[in-house]
């Protein structure tokens, strides 16, 4: 991939903020890493997290399917906690049962974001 592939988001709520950043996959000297921070709210950090089944997500696979496979994009979720932290990488794309306002949310968070660098 040619350009800014990877893109992310990391929100916490200690600091209340949300960081945008978009990066290649390797060194290209016309697309540079581009990072911004944006305040976020405790109303949106108490939105977002409501639509978190805990449970469900610690329940998963740390791995998905086959994430990057045949040329296919590859998405993760990590939540961290004060004792522990839970990462998932996946297909990008692709959504699970019960989780699937919290990750549709995750992206178009990412996408407006993103958007803004």
């Amino acid at each position: 991939c040619r350009g800014h592939c990877q893109q992310s988001i990391n929100i916490t709520s200690s600091p209340p903020e949300l960081v945008a950043s978009k990066q290649p996959n390797f060194p290209q000297e016309s697309y540079p890493p581009v990072q911004r921070q944006f305040p976020f709210s405790s109303t949106q950090w108490e939105q977002l997290v409501s639509l978190l089944d805990l449970e469900t997500f610690t329940a998963l696979d740390n791995r998905i399917g086959c994430p990057g496979c045949a040329d296919g994009g590859i998405e993760w979720i990590q939540v961290d906690w004060a004792d522990a932290t839970k990462r998932v990488t996946f297909e990008s794309g692709q959504l699970f049962k019960g989780l699937e306002g919290f990750v549709v949310n995750l992206r178009q968070m990412r996408e407006e974001y993103v958007a803004q660098l």
